[in-house]
């Protein structure tokens, strides 16, 4: 299975565990570019994948630097202004992005560790719905193209060795710490 659809699994499971008021998670593709074409429950969350920077590790694997979005839409109609008479319910989403952010923040997973937040903004051009846009850096792990061939050699291997007799040892010169009379 792919590293970025396993993460994608592994967090929607997360999120509808820890933030029971999200109706809907899905891959974000542009639902919000033109909200009457794209029908969808709310609070809900849209997650998309930033640029990913990697670096090759051993035998195939890479080890990458990774930007995980996270959309959280909520649909709401009341004021926010002071003294509106709806003002706690115009604010609500703040408690939903909070509570998006707690599960999120620290989260690993199989092929990824610890997102951390690095920033979040407003994302103000639509109407009656408040989306907030969350980024968090993670380091993400494919071992996908590793290689599986049973023959390799690993490149730091650990060595042990056996001595049958004590005799057997050699004897140091007390020239250095590596160096050994025969």
């Amino acid at each position: 299975m792919s590293v970025k659809k396993h993460t994608f699994l592994e967090i929607t499971k997360h999120l509808k565990t820890k933030v029971p008021a999200i109706k809907y998670i899905d891959k974000y593709r542009g639902q919000l570019d033109n909200v009457r074409n794209w029908v969808f429950p709310r609070p809900a969350v849209l997650l998309s994948y930033g640029r990913t920077d990697w670096n090759n590790i051993s035998m195939g694997g890479q080890l990458g630097d990774a930007v995980i979005r996270v959309r959280v839409v909520v649909e709401n109609y009341a004021d926010a202004y002071e003294g509106s008479i709806n003002q706690q319910k115009a604010l609500e989403f703040f408690d939903i992005n909070e509570k998006v952010h707690q599960a999120l923040q620290n989260l690993s997973g199989t092929f990824f560790k610890n997102m951390s937040r690095v920033v979040d903004e407003d994302d103000e051009d639509h109407g009656n719905l408040i989306v907030t846009i969350f980024e968090y850096s993670c380091k993400m792990v494919d071992d996908s193209s590793a290689d599986t061939n049973e023959n390799r050699v690993e490149i730091e291997p650990d060595l042990m060795v056996n001595y049958i007799n004590k005799k057997d040892f050699p004897k140091a010169s007390g020239k250095g710490d590596f160096i050994i009379d025969m």
